[in-house]
């Protein structure tokens, strides 16, 4: 399954992390997938559930559409750093400020990668000091905001439990969700899968800080 990503690369981690999360709260048959454009397009012929292709930093435009009219359908907007953090920005923070209800997952790591790896607002180094969606939104009226890492097996089941409690929360209270994965990318890192999920723990965790930052 994802079998059209490279190697290593961490959407598939989140993507079976959503599916698993789906079959437990046998949510599959209410359950639209949002998907922003680049790498994230390439998991719509892979879903077993509803899907829709947004253009590039409009999918919280598009899911907030689909659950005006649509009300009972659990509605999860799925974009990497780059839409979320660049050409999606106005749409991240007017959304949190007015605790939109929204399940949203963003892909952090730090590239634009399907289009050569230029570098996101997320990337670090000597010039470049990263984005942290904490430091904008989290004094917000917003549900749930929390970061995991997508580099072992430890982090993954982290990553799962936060992924849990934003559906949880969406489900039952409503409001803005997001939980942000730091993911690698080990093509355009130019490194093995296991060196660039060794990258994430080692330099990205330092800046990009694990846990739950909003949980109202």
């Amino acid at each position: 399954m994802y079998d059209l990503l490279c190697e290593g690369c961490g959407h598939r981690s989140a993507m079976m992390l959503l599916d698993e999360i789906i079959q437990e709260k046998k949510i599959k048959e209410k359950t639209i997938l949002a998907l922003d454009v680049a790498c994230c397009s390439l998991l719509i012929d892979f879903v077993e559930y509803d899907s829709i292709m947004c253009a590039h930093g409009r999918v919280l435009d598009v899911t907030k559409g689909y659950k005006e009219m649509r009300k009972d359908n659990v509605v999860i907007s799925y974009m990497g750093d780059g839409a979320a953090y660049s050409i999606g920005i106005e749409e991240i923070i007017h959304s949190a400020r007015r605790n939109d209800d929204a399940l949203v997952i963003v892909i952090n790591n730090g590239l634009y990668s399907m289009t050569g790896g230029q570098v996101a607002p997320t990337y670090i180094d000597s010039s470049n000091l990263g984005f942290k969606i904490e430091d904008i939104i989290s004094n917000f009226s917003i549900t749930y905001l929390a970061r995991a890492a997508l580099s072992n097996k430890d982090n993954i089941n982290i990553a799962k439990q936060y992924i849990s409690i934003a559906f949880d929360k969406y489900m039952e209270k409503g409001g803005f969700n997001l939980v942000e994965l730091l993911s690698p990318c080990p093509t355009n890192y130019k490194l093995s899968p296991k060196d660039a999920a060794g990258m994430i723990n080692e330099k990205l965790t330092k800046v990009y800080k694990i846990g739950e930052f909003v949980n109202a």
